[in-house]
């Protein structure tokens, strides 16, 4: 159960990063543009990678 927990939340970091991309002529996504998103934003995504990586590998070492 936690190699899939695991393995999701790494899935929702890595959308959130894809997401969170700018365009081609360098705009940020529009929800990216207010001053609040800049303190949020990263750590959002480093919570579901930080716990994803730690759920992935607790139920590797577990089995």
């Amino acid at each position: 159960m936690n190699i899939l927990i695991g393995a999701a939340m790494l899935g929702v970091a890595g959308i959130l990063i894809f997401i969170g991309l700018p365009n081609r002529t360098g705009e940020q996504p529009k929800f990216l543009r207010f001053e609040a998103a800049l303190v949020l934003y990263p750590p959002i995504i480093l919570s579901f990678m930080g716990l994803g990586a730690a759920a992935l590998i607790s139920g590797l070492l577990t089995r």
